[in-house]
């Protein structure tokens, strides 16, 4: 039992890579907004031309076999002028590592590592089709991000309307402006996992909105008016102000930036406030946000109203090896300050480290080991991950 265990371990450790991972990084490593790299002007889904033609400044990628790494030819995702597609596929394996629950249903939450298989998966994690139409170039635009895997739907399909004075109009159903865009859904300031407090933004979460933008020289700010998450008559509201600052003294770059967001439906008040910062120090890239939410609901008994609070964190260093090998440790908290009746005050955190190099100007590999505790008597909140992902992508 050992051995094969071993043989797991060194497998998902030496083989690909893993879920724990966060995009923004190139960003502040480059220091480039949102909007260089992506069509999307708030980050996330198809890739700019100006990733295409600077792939290899941008990505970092070894110069092992050139065939895969300089091609004499390569497709670049525009068809032509007005039309350019894209993808990403994302295919994972994780081992989830978990104490066996004793006879009151609970689990240590003060583990490292957990020698007791609980699940093994092989996963796409995410089959994504883009397509970008430029109608009347530099004004007008129409954008379909398509989602064919782990399900189908619609994430995102707009229309932007660009315009003078770096404004920008958008109208369809989208992601909603709000702190780091970062790659890992798990983590606590996005999607979160088994039910841990969360700020509710993820890539799994997109509602029909406007968006208006302005994007003058390294600032960047956005807010959105949006449905929310019933069909009723409130709204949210959604919004992110950044600056990007390169070629300082010292650093060569730093972020620095702010959200927030309100939901109210007939009965309960949801909102959200983030700090969010990074830098990049030679081969160092750092960055983190903290998030403090407030909840206003109802008491079933009495029906007063009772408040709530959650205070969660992210954060990030990046260290890049041989100008290649980028290597992240990451770490998310979440704690609700109160008392929600699902889950009451006690603290969720995990730890993730490992490596996430691109291998070509099409492939990325991630392998990751993964630490969690939380409430004890929740089992999934205590499990250690090994995971590993290959991503392909243009």
């Amino acid at each position: 039992m050992r051995a094969w265990r071993a043989g797991l371990t060194g497998l998902l450790a030496l083989g690909w890579a893993g879920a724990a991972v966060a995009e923004p990084y190139l960003a502040v490593r480059e220091g480039q907004k949102c909007s260089a790299c992506h069509v999307n002007m708030t980050g996330g889904g198809m890739r700019t031309s100006f990733v295409s033609a600077h792939a290899k400044e941008i990505l970092r990628y070894p110069d092992w076999f050139a065939p895969l790494t300089k091609p004499a030819d390569k497709f670049t995702g525009e068809l032509n002028q007005y039309v350019s597609i894209g993808a990403d596929l994302r295919v994972d394996m994780t081992a989830i590592m978990q104490d066996e629950p004793n006879a009151q249903g609970t689990v240590p939450n003060n583990q490292v590592f957990r020698g007791r298989l609980e699940q093994f998966d092989v996963n796409v994690d995410e089959a994504v089709g883009y397509l970008n139409v430029n109608l009347i170039p530099d004004l007008l635009n129409f954008y379909l991000d398509q989602r064919f895997a782990p399900s189908l739907d619609t994430r995102e399909v707009w229309a932007m309307f660009l315009l003078p004075y770096d404004l920008y109009l958008k109208g369809g159903k989208m992601f909603l402006p709000y702190g780091l865009q970062i790659q890992n859904d798990d983590a606590f300031t996005r999607g979160g996992r088994n039910g841990s407090a969360t700020t509710g933004y993820s890539f799994n979460v997109s509602q029909p909105a406007f968006e208006a933008g302005w994007e003058p020289g390294p600032v960047a700010a956005a807010v959105a008016v949006s449905q929310g998450a019933s069909a009723d008559t409130d709204v949210q509201f959604s919004g992110t102000v950044s600056a990007m600052f390169t070629d300082l003294p010292v650093v060569r770059s730093v972020l620095v930036g702010s959200s927030g967001s309100v939901a109210n439906s007939s009965d309960t008040e949801t909102s959200y406030f983030a700090l969010f910062a990074g830098s990049n120090i030679e081969r160092f890239t750092y960055l983190g946000e903290v998030d403090f939410g407030h909840y206003s609901f109802p008491d079933q008994n009495t029906g007063q109203n009772i408040s709530s609070g959650t205070f969660i964190m992210y954060a990030e260093a990046n260290y890049l090896f041989f100008d290649w090998l980028n290597t992240k440790v990451a770490f998310t908290y979440a704690d609700y300050d109160g008392s929600l009746p699902r889950q009451g005050s006690n603290a969720e955190n995990y730890f993730a480290i490992g490596v996430e190099p691109f291998l070509a100007r099409f492939v990325q590999v991630r392998a990751f080991y993964t630490v969690g505790n939380g409430v004890e008597s929740i089992p999934s909140h205590n499990q250690d991950l090994w995971s590993a992902e290959l991503h392909v992508f243009f």
